[in-house]
């Protein structure tokens, strides 16, 4: 979603500049408050909450014009850019101030970069568009918005040990079966048992181990164990 000004959704935390040429009284910086409202001078509560940039432009002159003044110049622009959130596996996660021209990966840096335990392919923005609550995946290059959060997700993996060429951490992938993770780690041992692979995994929270076989499926967080045969 690219970012223009003018059609800006204002929402409850902007602060925004309204200007009317020749009128100094009425030209002031307000914020919005938690319900949209704004409390302007001689219109006293503005309701802005859904509005763009040029809407409450129109909205203001409309008030003024007639009641107060012939033929108001009003102009309205955003002074202060409500804040963005980002939570999850940063090494800063909060509220950083909103600039035009934020991306994903300028937002991770204000928070400090990811922290060792970020998966950095699974990154959700949670946006509202038009009052609904929207999720989607996002990449280091788009763009974030006002009022965006951002969570990062912690990095996804499996853990092999025992009688396998390259025992360690690996990437869990989704469809990631015993036969797939032991190919992964460099492939059984000479010494491995193939029929006696256990596997650890949390249930409930609960620890449980069991027999797996090759053509099961793996979990995120699973620690597979190859025992050594007896020859």
């Amino acid at each position: 979603m690219s970012f223009a000004q003018d059609a800006y959704t204002l929402s409850p935390g902007d602060e925004v500049a309204i200007t009317v040429f020749g009128e100094p009284e009425l030209s002031i910086s307000v914020k919005l408050d938690e319900k949209g409202i704004i409390n302007y001078p001689l219109l006293g509560a503005v309701n802005a909450q859904g509005l763009s940039v040029s809407d409450l432009e129109s909205t203001i002159r409309r008030e003024l014009t007639g009641a107060y003044l012939v033929n108001p110049d009003v102009r309205v622009s955003v002074a202060e850019y409500r804040e963005i959130f980002i939570n999850g596996e940063v090494n800063s996660p909060g509220s950083y101030a909103y600039k035009p021209g934020l991306t994903l990966d300028k937002t991770i840096a204000l928070a400090g970069g990811f922290s060792e335990k970020a998966s950095k392919e699974r990154i959700i923005l949670t946006r509202v568009i038009n009052g609904v609550s929207q999720q989607f995946s996002m990449r280091p290059t788009d763009s974030v918005l006002p009022g965006d959060i951002i969570s990062v997700a912690e990095y996804l993996q499996i853990f092999v040990n025992g009688e396998v060429q390259r025992p360690g951490n690996y990437p869990y992938q989704s469809g990631l079966t015993l036969e797939k993770t032991i190919a992964l780690a460099g492939g059984f041992t000479g010494r491995a048992s193939k029929k006696r692979v256990k596997v650890s995994r949390d249930i409930d929270g609960q620890q449980q181990q069991g027999r797996i076989r090759m053509r099961d499926p793996v979990y995120p967080g699973d620690i597979i164990s190859v025992p050594e045969g007896f020859f």
